[in-house]
Order: C-alpha cells, then structure tokens, then sequence
C-alpha cells in the first residue's frame, strides 16, 4: 500500500513541474484573496494535496504496524482495534484513489481545451 503513496507523491511532482512549465502572466484582478478568515495564509492545492497523502500514509502506517504487532502475539493490542484500524487505512486509500482519479480526470479535461 505504500507503493500507492510514492506512485500518488511521483504523480504529484510531475503535475507541479507540469504547472510551472505552463506558467501564464497574471494580473492582480485574477489573483483571489488567499487569507483565511483568521488572517492567515490559506494553503496552496499543492500543500493541501501533500498534506492529505501525509495523512493517509500514516494511516496505513499505523494500521500496519498494529496488524504486525497483533499478529506477533501482542495481547495488549484487541483485534477490534486491529479490524478497524485496517478499515480506517483502506476508507482513506479508497479516498485517496478517488481524489486521485478526479485530479486526472481534471488535468484530462484541461489538457483536452482548446485554446
């Protein structure tokens, strides 16, 4: 499952370099306001994307190393803690999946315009 998240971080290098190959004058009535409501700077895609493939790696990380610590005869470790901590890691890398299949279907759609 790690594999996935390395394939997903490799695919999300290649759309930044894609990104800023393809950069494109801007004026400041294109640029929308990036602060939060709080004031302070609102992630970027890009942040946001790394941030949530970091969260699911951990995830599967920690379902891993509960199911390996269970399966070592760990007692401390319940098998209902083990059972759904595996579901939690496989909801996420279903997201994951799903997010992934959108952003491609996206850039597809992008790439497929004509100018």
């Amino acid at each position: 499952m790690i594999e996935a998240i390395g394939a997903m971080t490799a695919a999300l290098s290649d759309l930044q370099s894609l990104a800023s190959a393809a950069t494109a004058p801007l004026t400041d009535a294109l640029v929308s306001d990036t602060t939060d409501t709080d004031g302070t700077a609102a992630p970027s895609f890009t942040q946001a994307l790394q941030h949530a493939l970091t969260n699911v790696n951990g995830t599967v990380a920690g379902a891993d190393a509960s199911a390996k610590a269970f399966s070592a005869g760990d007692q401390s470790i319940p098998l209902s803690d083990v059972m759904v901590s595996l579901e939690q890691a496989n909801l996420s890398m279903q997201m994951a999946s799903g997010i992934r299949d959108k952003v491609v279907s996206a850039y597809t759609n992008i790439m497929n315009m004509q100018v």
